[in-house]
């Protein structure tokens, strides 16, 4: 059983029982007049929510269970972008193994996010809509712009993409603390349901200064809803969000973006989670499936090597310094070990206290570009793509690209900027794009040499096996 329990205003969240998968009634010393008027109390239940979103074991208990991070990379390696060089950890993701029902992955998403929904109602429960207390405001916003992010990366992962699937089913949508199991929404519903929290967090964080990008402020809540949007295909609304959003992050410079992506504290974060030495399980973490170059890690330690797609390398221009953060064919000085393409944009000098980047103000370029694109302003989207790609490439110049020319560039821009990032698969599958891995020169494995037409089953996650066995609502995905 899975329950959410306050004791002494902090959040403890105990995990057993998959049969009972989402039974909750949560439990607390804290009644609802109290909750509604403590800050302190309600702060420490969001607080909570971040800490679970870098923990390990919250969800199935293995290395690849460190929370929200996992779940990007896991999506990502299932892309044309992505290479394992050996079977291992995560290679359930690659081979699309772990969207089946049966499969232990096919939970990591859904008992994370499906929890921290369950606490998010919580603080919603206890602070009213009309609240006027600006402490209780900002933790309200906090809450229901974290419950409209975990609700989209739910109904990217286990529902169809939104645009001619409105009617299909999504999944299920709980709103209240106490619940009984639900049947699966439809697109829409969950997507207005989204909508709805993502826009009163954003009315609700106006004025709510962060102590730092651990926690989600209006500017991140602004960056989900334009990701929201670009899926549902409001663009013109999407575009505006999007520049919005980005509007105080600088861009980062060649040598800050070199660095490795290991410090949250990089100045073009949006969000992200601070990782210490003392709150480190290494072994079951981002960079030691990632950092090629770290010898105590699964990548750098036994050869399971994240690489680069052969094609997509060869698509990065030569003056493009992000070029460099792969291995070149002729090999690398620094790393002589290291095989071709493998990747060397995430290394984490501090060997076990890496921070987790979830967001990052270089993706709101992406969707302000895509979306003006397809709404018709194709001076502004070349505009948004020059101001980023020329901090990127000094040789770039403005695009004379048009129509889905213009678009495609866009794309493969954002695929070279947010690679290992969590965008390539849920592009693709929004796109339409087929997985193409097997072709003539590919540096794919056997084990993930193949290729899947687009719009196939396979791009969507079945429901978990413990859901179904504890939920008889709940109608499952085809295989």
């Amino acid at each position: 059983m899975k329950k959410i329990i306050i004791l002494s205003l902090s959040l403890l969240i105990f995990t057993s029982c998959e049969s009972e998968f989402l039974e909750t009634t949560p439990e607390s010393t804290i009644n609802d007049e109290q909750l509604a008027s403590s800050a302190e109390a309600n702060e420490a239940i969001i607080n909570g929510i971040y800490s679970a979103l870098r923990s390990y074991g919250l969800s199935i208990n293995n290395h690849e269970d460190y929370g929200h991070k996992s779940i990007l990379a896991g999506t990502d390696l299932m892309s044309n972008d992505i290479l394992m060089a050996k079977s291992s950890w995560y290679s359930n993701f690659y081979n699309y193994q772990s969207r089946q029902q049966t499969n232990t992955r096919s939970r990591l998403a859904w008992s994370t996010y499906y929890p921290q929904i369950k606490t998010t109602n919580v603080v919603l429960a206890g602070i009213p809509e009309d609240i006027t207390d600006d402490k209780l405001k900002a933790i309200r916003g906090q809450a229901l712009a974290l419950r409209g992010y975990f609700y989209f990366m739910l109904a990217r992962m286990y529902g169809p993409t939104y645009i001619g699937n409105e009617n299909k089913l999504c999944v299920p949508l709980y709103t209240e603390v106490a619940f009984e199991g639900k049947a699966r929404s439809t697109v829409t519903e969950v997507y207005t349901q989204i909508q709805s929290d993502l826009n009163e967090s954003i009315k609700l964080l106006a004025s709510f200064k962060r102590k730092n990008n651990n926690a989600v402020d209006q500017s991140v809540a602004q960056a989900f809803l334009a990701d929201v949007y670009l899926e549902m295909g409001k663009y013109s609304e999407a575009a505006v969000l999007a520049n919005t959003a980005k509007h105080k992050y600088p861009l980062l410079t060649e040598n800050e973006w070199m660095q490795g992506f290991y410090d949250v504290s990089n100045k073009d974060t949006m969000w992200g989670a601070s990782i210490t030495s003392a709150q480190s399980s290494f072994v079951a973490s981002f960079f030691a499936h990632f950092d090629n170059t770290n010898e105590s890690g699964y990548a750098g330690g036994l050869g399971i090597y994240k690489n680069i797609d052969k094609n997509l390398y060869n698509l990065i221009s030569n003056t493009d310094y992000r070029k460099n953060a792969f291995v070149a064919p002729s090999g690398n000085s620094k790393y002589p070990s290291l095989p071709a393409y493998a990747n060397l944009k995430f290394i984490d000098p501090t060997i076990d206290a890496g921070d987790y980047i979830y967001l990052r103000a270089a993706s709101m370029y992406y969707i302000e570009a895509e979306a003006y694109a397809r709404s018709g302003n194709e001076a502004l989207a070349k505009k948004a793509l020059y101001d980023i790609t020329i901090t990127r490439d000094p040789s770039y110049v403005m695009s004379t690209n048009s129509g889905s020319a213009l678009i495609n560039e866009i794309i493969l821009q954002k695929r070279i900027e947010l690679w290992g990032e969590g965008y390539a698969w849920f592009d693709m599958k929004r796109l339409g794009v087929a997985l193409t891995r097997d072709y003539v020169g590919s540096n794919h494995p056997a084990f993930g040499k193949f290729n899947i037409p687009a719009g196939d089953n396979k791009f969507i996650f079945q429901i978990p096996q413990a859901e179904i066995d504890a939920n008889p609502l709940i109608v499952q995905n085809p295989l």
